[in-house]
Parts: C-alpha cells; structure tokens; sequence
C-alpha cells in the first residue's frame, strides 16, 4: 500500500512539473488498460494544435528514478517528450474509410480469460483458450516513421460501427493479411544463441539432449505464428513427430518435438515459473503447453 501511495505522489509531482514547463498545454494523467489487464499510468501533455500526442508512461520512470523527482530527471521526461511529438498537423481522415485501411489489418493472440473484460469492447475470435484480436498498423510514412516506434491500435466495436462492417469480415481481412505479409519462421534456439555471441558453442550431443525451436514472425506479436498450421505441420513432417508448443510470450513460442520422457506436467511447471518470474505480466500469452498432432492438428490443451 505504501508504494501505491508513493507512485500516486510521483505521478502528481509530474503533473506538476509538466505543467511548468508547458504552461500553454493541458497536462493529463491517464490510466491505459494493456494485455492481461495490465493497467499503466501515463502523462499527456496536449497541444491544442497538435491531432495526436504522446503517452509517457511513467512506471519505467519512477523506477529508474528510484520514486525521486529531480530536476534532472524532469528534463529527461522533457526530451523524451520532445522526441515522440509528431509536432506537424496529419490527415487521419482515411481512417474513417474501411478500404483505405483495410490492407493495414493485422491480428494477434491474447489470453482470452485473462482479457475477458477487455474483449467486451473488441471484435474477437476464440482460437482454443486464447483469443484472435483485429489491430491496425498505421503507415511507416505516416505516423511510425514520425514517432519512431510502432504505432498500432487495436480495433474496437465503436470502429466497426464507423466502418459499417461486420466483425467476421474484419477478422478475415486481419487474419489473411497477417498471412500473406508476416511470413513466419523456425529456427533452432542454438543457432539463434550463435548468431547472438558467435563464441557460444555447444556439442551436437547436448543439442540434441534437449532440441528446442523458437518460431515466430517478422512482425510484432511473433506468438500470431500458433495460427500458422501448414508451417507448424512441415516442421513436424521434418522432424517426423509430434510438437509440444510453449506460449514463451506474447512474442514467439518455442517448439518441442514430443518425447515420451517429457511430461506436459513438467513443461506446465516450466512456464508457470517463467511467467511469474522472468515474464513481464503483459507479455504473457498462456500457462500451459498446446499440443500438436502431426495428423490431425491441435489436440485440446494439455
């Protein structure tokens, strides 16, 4: 209770501080609800002339800072600030138009238990315990180049209403066009570590002890590749065998070729001890092992 009152007085010095040093903006907390029902405390500063704004979040802050405002660390939020403004008005007017936004659709999986509340607001398709969500990926010469970061938001049943479309032709266009333009991709967790420091070497013995495979996409939201059945049916043709697949984060899985010595049990311990752990909590995308059949597909969650 003593932190969430000392984070409460940080967030309102910074209030404060901001609105010293931007006396003509209006300066706003705002509470962002992420995946998982993560909830994070941001400071808006607007500019009556400028359509979009930065949201600092001020966790990471008050972190590093050790919950103490210095007059230093007001001028670093001040030039983080300044680098996120896109500072000159933009058209957003094609936002309104569905086929001019249409080919900018992606989706991505979340937990769906985790997100129940959440997902009231937002066209959704259950993929066995988790959850198909529609966002859009703004133009990299429009806003993302500008603000030099990823700048997406998800699509919301108020957006549907806009666009005068039904959700099901929504999720399909999300869907085939994360498809089509997020090519997916297997690689060996050892060869991944090499290319990380090439001076890491193991022998094929120990390889082959535990073989491991990270898939994920080229896009954010890697942990989308769950969808790709045809890629995940090659890979266990390859390997001649079935796949237990670990949700490692929001952001790839891991792949497992099953082997009678590794209890599903065990990998669920694993996973549980990662999230809680090693994870942050919007990062997480499930606490269990799926398994796939190399006849059949995805058998019920183990």
């Amino acid at each position: 209770m003593t932190e969430i009152i000392e984070f409460e007085s940080f967030t309102e010095e910074v209030r404060k501080a901001m609105e010293l040093k931007y006396p003509d903006n209006k300066v706003e907390i705002k509470r962002v609800t992420k995946n998982n029902g993560v909830i994070y405390t941001g400071v808006c500063i607007k500019d009556e002339n400028e359509l979009i704004y930065p949201t600092m979040y001020l966790e990471p802050f008050y972190e590093e800072m050790g919950g103490e405002l210095t007059d230093a660390a007001v001028e670093k939020m001040c030039r983080v600030y300044e680098s996120r403004r896109i500072g000159e008005p933009l058209s957003l007017n094609y936002l309104k138009d569905y086929e001019e936004i249409r080919k900018g659709l992606r989706c991505k999986l979340i937990n769906y238990d985790s997100n129940r509340e959440f997902l009231e607001n937002v066209p959704h398709r259950l993929f066995m315990d988790l959850a198909i969500v529609p966002y859009y990926a703004f133009k990299k010469d429009d806003i993302t180049a500008l603000i030099n970061g990823e700048a997406t938001f998800v699509v919301r049943i108020s957006h549907l209403e806009m666009w005068n479309r039904e959700a099901d032709t929504v999720l399909e266009d999300a869907i085939s066009n994360t498809f089509r333009e997020e090519e997916a991709s297997i690689v060996g967790i050892y060869e991944m570590l090499k290319k990380l420091n090439p001076a890491f070497s193991l022998t094929p013995d120990k390889e082959a002890e535990c073989p491991m495979y990270i898939m994920s996409t080229k896009g954010p939201n890697g942990a989308v590749s769950m969808m790709y059945k045809d890629k995940i049916s090659e890979f266990c043709d390859s390997m001649n065998c079935d796949v237990y697949i670990i949700p490692s984060s929001i952001n790839e899985v891991i792949l497992v070729p099953v082997d009678n010595n590794m209890e599903p049990s065990m990998i669920n311990d694993m996973i549980r001890e990662i999230n809680r752990t090693q994870l942050d909590a919007v990062e997480v995308l499930s606490d269990h092992v799926y398994y796939f059949e190399r006849s059949t597909g995805y058998k019920e969650a183990v």
